[in-house]
C-alpha cells in the first residue's frame, strides 16, 4: 500500500505544522504624545496592519493612554533634539511565526517615527498581566476614630533601704549555694559587731 498526499494535503499539513511553531508576544509601546487624540486610533490600526500583514493573530490588547515617563527621553529629529517628558502607552499581545516577529520589530516598528519606544517580548496565551489600580477601581478604607491615644503613665518604683544581709540573701537564693554563705555572713556580722564595740 502507498499513500500518497495530494497538493492541498501538503499544504494544509505545512500549514498545521507552522502554526504549531508559533509563538505568543506581546508588544508593548510608546507613541508620540505629539499625536492628536482623534488621529491615535490610526497610528494603532497601521501596528495592527502591520502585525497582521506578518501573520499574526490578535489575542489581546490595551488602548493607548498618554502617561508619564520615568525620565525624559530624547529623539533626534533633522539635527534637532526633541524632548519627551510624556507618551501613550499600549499594549498589544499577538501569535507568530518567530521569525515574522523579527522582521516585524526591524522592519516595520523601528521605521515607524511615531513609536517613541517599543518592546516585544515572548509571553503567554494566558492572561498573565496584573490589573493596574487607578482612582476609579481602588477603594480606600475608612477608619473614623473619636478617641485620642494616651500615653500609660509610667509605675513608679517606691525607694527603700536595703541591709547587705538583704541582698546577700537574695543573691544565695538566686544561685542556690546559702549553705556556704550563711557562714560567711555570720562571721562577717560578728566582725562588724566588734568593731562597733
Amino acid at each position: 500500500m502507498v499513500f500518497s498526499l495530494t497538493m492541498t494535503e501538503k499544504i494544509e499539513k505545512t500549514t498545521e505544522e507552522n502554526a504549531s511553531d508559533a509563538q505568543v508576544y506581546e508588544l508593548g509601546y510608546h507613541l508620540l504624545p505629539t499625536i492628536a487624540q482623534d488621529e491615535l486610533e490610526a497610528e494603532v490600526a497601521k501596528l495592527r496592519s502591520a502585525i497582521e500583514s506578518r501573520g499574526g493573530s490578535f489575542i489581546s490588547e490595551g488602548t493607548p493612554a498618554m502617561n508619564n515617563l520615568a525620565y525624559t527621553m530624547y529623539v533626534n529629529n533633522g539635527g534637532k533634539n526633541t524632548k519627551y517628558d510624556t507618551a501613550y502607552f499600549g499594549w498589544i499581545k499577538f501569535e507568530m511565526q518567530p521569525g515574522e516577529a523579527r522582521m516585524l520589530q526591524e522592519e516595520d516598528l523601528k521605521e515607524n517615527k511615531q513609536i517613541l519606544r517599543f518592546t516585544v517580548v515572548k509571553t503567554t496565551r494566558d492572561e498573565t498581566r496584573a490589573k493596574m489600580q487607578t482612582e476609579q477601581n481602588t477603594v480606600f478604607r475608612e477608619v473614623q476614630t473619636n478617641k485620642t491615644i494616651e500615653k500609660p503613665e509610667a509605675v513608679k518604683e517606691e525607694s527603700a533601704e536595703v541591709s547587705e544581709e538583704e541582698i546577700s540573701k537574695s543573691i544565695d537564693d538566686l544561685v542556690g549555694d546559702t549553705e556556704s554563705t550563711d557562714s560567711e555572713t555570720t562571721s562577717e556580722e560578728e566582725s562588724k559587731e566588734e568593731t562597733q564595740e
